[in-house]
């Protein structure tokens, strides 16, 4: 899954719905490079996705990959996740990152390393025998969802010694860059707020960082509508049946005129959907 790959360890969901329309989450990391890489392997994408879905009914008609996830610490402790929103690395006790080839075949090298340790007696029967049972459990999940010739195929090629293994400043360095990422995206919403004020458009952002969604009584529309941080904020029963706007839907909508905003506002209302571009346009309409 070579573009799955690319995105799980950027720590973005994919994932298609309504009309096979390919969504990426959290938006705020889909980065300029991320954006390109995926607009121009689009179809790829899709297939990925296509090849390994698992089947989803519900009201978003999503088909979600089947994701298998494998974190791995140094000391070789392990869990699964099937969500890559996690991240690429996971700080708990210590460090942890997903699992691909080129960490397996580190990981594969310390067992060398701790096997020769055990056999001329520098390193105790209880401790190996641990970390051999430790290890097996990683390399049985690496055989079924990586596979033995891509294992086989690392462990030939891996430069050990010049490969960085995961720990407190590497978590660091990953997530400054989700940090950036979303300071970014926030000073971009901010600057694109059309018709919001820029000591209002602060306030806006404060809400959808702290609560997830915002209030929003809008004059273009005559209406109260809710903006959403992203699609999956719950909001308060009194304000479920206003309309929701995400933040990527506003910045859609920006430039449109007041008369287009008032019409995709009444479509939405009556008929639910979500703004999306129309490839290759600067129209806006909902699916």
């Amino acid at each position: 899954m070579k573009y799955l790959d690319i995105l799980n360890r950027r720590g973005i969901r994919a994932s298609t719905r309504k009309s096979n329309t390919l969504w990426l989450n959290p938006q705020y990391l889909v980065i300029p490079d991320i954006a390109e890489t995926v607009r121009s392997h689009k179809d790829d994408v899709l297939a990925e996705i296509c090849g390994c879905a698992v089947d989803a009914s519900n009201d978003l008609s999503e088909t979600v990959p089947d994701y298998h996830i494998l974190m791995v610490a140094t000391n070789l402790d392990s869990w699964e996740a099937n969500d890559p929103r996690f991240g690429y690395e996971v700080m708990l006790d210590t460090c942890y990152r997903q699992l691909d080839a080129h960490y397996y075949a580190w990981l594969r090298h310390r067992m060398e390393n701790a096997r020769k340790s055990h056999g001329n007696g520098s390193l105790d029967d209880v401790t190996y025998n641990a970390m051999r049972e430790q290890f097996n459990v990683i390399h049985t999940w690496a055989v079924i969802h990586i596979g033995e010739d891509v294992l086989r195929m690392a462990i030939r090629t891996a430069n050990i010694k010049t490969y960085i293994p995961p720990s407190e400043q590497t978590f660091a360095a990953y997530r400054k860059t989700w940090d950036d990422a979303w300071e970014a995206y926030q000073r971009r919403v901010a600057a694109q707020s059309y018709s919001t004020p820029s000591d209002q458009a602060g306030k806006l952002m404060q809400m959808l960082a702290t609560s997830g969604y915002a209030i929003i009584k809008s004059g273009v529309i005559n209406d109260v509508i809710i903006f959403v941080r992203d699609e999956t904020i719950v909001v308060p029963d009194q304000w479920a049946r206003k309309v929701r706007y995400t933040m990527d839907e506003l910045t859609l909508m920006i430039g449109s005129a007041p008369e287009a905003v008032k019409q995709l506002h009444d479509v939405k209302r009556i008929f639910g959907g979500t703004v999306v571009p129309i490839e290759e346009s600067d129209n806006r309409t909902l699916r």
